[in-house]
């Protein structure tokens, strides 16, 4: 759905946007060789169930085996598939947008979500699939809980300016809330065989163990403050899925289109140098690599609160050290982070002379002119790979909301305004939809799409 207002004449409007997408019979997995029935509880855990014996678990180290957790324990783990899993996802979308005389135009936009689903997994093993959604209890119940690839809050702008005729500099720039993130225990705790065990959240004023008291009081005085927020509201419980959220990111990106007239290409010929995480190379280069501020993308937040350290088999107690890192970004992922880019692309467009050229020849013999066609919309070729890059449903469901908006846009562009800064608008709405695209894939399936797939320039067809 989506509503437009435009300003008097004036080459400037507003579109309201909302968007309500639900997923259903979506993949996930369930463990048929786990026990039904848990061998004990944890009392100071809100009786988390565990399902091995007490005496299977290493007192020393608290190392937990789950070959005491198997109805038949000549196997491990015997998954099935099923698609019994379901998403919602809710939008609105909120944007300004225009077009000045000399040809320059912009974009604004904000965008609201909130999805849920009951499993945010995508790739790429059954073992994964079955410990993504992280558990507080018994692993193969389904429970809802925030999307893993929510962005609750998102703000992207755009602006393109002409510098003459056939040269035209771009910038994207994207505001966005961080990802949602669980805080976890680094360890397997109720011998399902996965590492995704929600952690107890400890009261410091309440703990006996010191130990785990002071390394809270530790964390909450020095956490940020959304970190502190996360933790505060669930003391004296089991974390829910994905209730923390990591910090804000800030990107921003330029690309530089050149369309030279050489040898009668008719500016057929289009020269593109973009930059990626260009903030985070300007992080680097002012701060150096030591000092990082964190600019540009960042790597998820570290999940893990607490780290196994023993078990009290005398009263069934697990204990525990407290990660005073946990929710950082500079321990998350090895450090790793997107690193700063710079490419050099070529496009060449043959085939028929431009539109303008047959319009302007139908104009001067007094003819009407053919309509202008609408732009290629770039998500529909991503889509036509979504088996070859592992899409959920969910998945599908999200990029085809964004395909349809996409086209809901293009078809919205005022008819006065000029052909090239129609053009122009249609290359920046191709942009917003790849960057929003871009973020409801995995890196590891962004990255297996052709270069072609990932530029507003281009103009890739389906795959059949």
């Amino acid at each position: 759905l989506a509503l437009l207002h435009r300003f008097g004449s004036s080459n400037y409007w507003v579109t309201l946007e909302g968007n309500y997408a639900r997923g259903v019979s979506q993949y996930g997995f369930r463990d048929l060789n786990l026990v039904t029935t848990p061998r004990f509880t944890l009392p100071d855990e809100a009786g988390r169930p565990v399902y091995v014996p007490v005496d299977s678990i290493v007192p020393t180290t608290g190392a937990v085996s789950s070959d005491g957790s198997r109805i038949h324990p000549e196997f491990g783990d015997v998954l099935l598939v099923g698609s019994d899993l379901q998403s919602d996802t809710k939008q609105l979308i909120l944007t300004f947008a225009g077009a000045t005389r000399w040809g320059a135009s912009f974009r604004l936009g904000y965008t609201l979500t909130r999805a849920r689903d009951q499993s945010s997994y995508s790739c790429c093993s059954a073992s994964a699939g079955f410990g993504a959604p992280t558990t507080a209890g018994d692993p193969n119940v389904r429970e809802w809980g925030t999307s893993g690839l929510e962005r609750r809050h998102a703000l992207v702008g755009t602006v393109t300016l002409p510098v003459t005729r056939g040269l035209e500099v771009s910038a994207i720039g994207n505001f966005m809330s961080g990802a949602p993130f669980t805080p976890i225990v680094g360890s397997d705790i109720n011998g399902d065989g996965e590492k995704n065990d929600r952690a107890f959240i400890f009261n410091p004023a309440l703990t006996a163990d010191t130990a785990i008291a002071n390394g809270m009081q530790a964390l909450l005085a020095a956490a940020p403050s959304p970190i502190r927020s996360c933790l505060r509201r669930q003391l004296g419980g089991i974390a829910v899925r994905n209730s923390c959220t990591g910090p804000w990111q800030a990107s921003l990106d330029l690309q530089v289109n050149w369309r030279p007239e050489w040898f009668g290409l008719d500016r057929r010929l289009t020269m593109s140098l973009l930059t990626v995480n260009l903030l985070g190379g300007l992080d680097e280069w002012l701060h150096g690599r030591a000092q990082l501020r964190g600019w540009g993308y960042a790597p998820a937040p570290d999940p893990v609160l607490l780290y196994v350290r023993g078990f009290d088999p005398t009263t069934n107690q697990f204990r525990y050290a407290v990660n005073g890192r946990f929710g950082g970004i500079a321990s998350a992922s090895g450090g790793v982070t997107v690193p700063f880019q710079v490419a050099l692309q070529a496009h060449l467009a043959v085939g028929p002379g431009p539109i303008r050229r047959s319009a302007t020849r139908q104009r001067a013999l007094d003819l009407p002119a053919p309509a202008t066609p609408p732009p290629a919309n770039p998500i529909t070729p991503i889509l036509g790979l979504r088996d070859s890059i592992g899409c959920t449903p969910d998945q599908v469901a999200q990029l085809q909301a964004i395909a349809d908006s996409l086209d809901a846009r293009n078809r919205l562009l005022p008819e006065s305004l000029d052909d090239a800064v129609r053009a122009s608008v249609a290359r920046d709405n191709a942009a917003w939809a790849l960057e929003r695209a871009r973020r409801v894939l995995a890196p590891a399936q962004w990255a297996k799409l052709p270069d072609a797939f990932k530029s507003s320039d281009a103009s890739p067809t389906s795959p059949k």
